[in-house]
């Protein structure tokens, strides 16, 4: 199987992060509205941050890099 490789992780590390920010708005509209989320914001991060170790895992080293030196600033 071939690794992710930098233009891959680009793409990746945008929609991981994409879906983390509309997942917060969803469940901050949620709380304004006084309404319960069928899944919490704990699982929905527990479950993030297993698709990203996933990622990692399947990421060239230089793709690993870069990635966290431009995302993690």
């Amino acid at each position: 199987m071939r690794k992710f490789d930098i233009q891959d992780r680009v793409i990746l590390d945008e929609m991981v992060d994409t879906f983390t920010a509309e997942m917060h708005k969803n469940q901050d509209e949620a709380k304004l509205m006084g309404t319960r989320p069928i899944i919490t914001r704990e699982y929905w991060l527990h479950m993030i941050k297993e698709v990203q170790t996933k990622i990692d895992s399947l990421t060239t080293k230089k793709a690993l890099s870069n990635s966290n030196q431009y995302r993690y600033k």
